[in-house]
């Protein structure tokens, strides 16, 4: 009998503690997430890579000319700090011309630009789930324009510098249907929003603008460049 009477002692002595304190399981009962990373991990030091796609939609001089048109984007990215970093990207991007572009003359083709930019990056706001950003830099701009259809009379002046074609005596159609293309330095600025899901993984919605320094052109009009002003509106993931 006094064994039984010493574990009972010893149990009850083990007991009374946890009872106490609540125990493990009431103490898992009021903190569920346990166990569970919520707070974003440190960035500092880290690689971040991002995917994306939306529309692009062509502005000033650009927009008379190009139609909307969509894109997809990759880039890879290093945090300096918690909040300052630099990026890499590359974009392609896809449009279809604008048929009243020419006066007297419709033309259908298509417009393709693909670009690689380095950008710094600031975070200006941060917390535990949203986030707001400001990114700027220079890139490296690669734009082609196909003239697939000419309708109109069998010989024509055609001066457009955002086509990439300036004839300002009369050419043959056949002449004017073409690929034409042109590689420039521009650059670029922007702001985004961000949302963590988890960890360090975030979906991210961004409005950037490029400006490109095209070649020049010799028109009826004078001196003109063939600049060119994109607003891409992506929507991605980074992680």
């Amino acid at each position: 009998m006094p064994r039984y009477i010493a574990r009972l002692v010893l149990l009850s002595s083990l007991l009374i503690p946890l009872v106490a304190r609540g125990g493990p399981l009431r103490q898992a009962a009021e903190d569920p997430t346990e166990g569970f990373v919520e707070d974003a991990p440190p960035m500092a030091g880290r690689f971040t890579f991002n995917l994306g796609g939306g529309l692009v939609f062509p502005v000033g001089e650009s927009h008379s000319r190009f139609k909307a048109g969509w894109g997809f984007l990759l880039g890879a990215g290093y945090h300096l700090t918690e909040h300052f970093g630099i990026r890499a990207e590359y974009q392609y991007s896809d449009y279809n011309l604008k048929s009243d572009v020419l006066p007297d003359e419709r033309v259908s083709g298509d417009h393709v630009m693909q670009y690689g930019d380095l950008n710094l990056f600031l975070g200006v706001l941060s917390g535990r789930r949203l986030g707001l950003y400001v990114t700027a830099g220079p890139g490296l701009y690669y734009r082609r324009v196909e003239l697939s259809q000419f309708a109109g009379t069998g010989f024509v002046p055609v001066c457009e510098p955002w086509f990439f074609t300036c004839y300002t005596e009369v050419v043959p159609v056949d002449v004017i249907v073409d690929s034409r293309s042109s590689t420039d330095i521009g650059v670029n600025g922007g702001v985004g929003l961000t949302y963590r899901l988890y960890g360090p993984v975030r979906v991210y919605l961004e409005a950037r603008y490029h400006h490109i320094f095209g070649p020049e052109y010799q028109t009826a009009r004078g001196a003109r460049r063939a600049n060119g002003q994109y607003l891409p509106i992506n929507l991605g993931l980074r992680f």
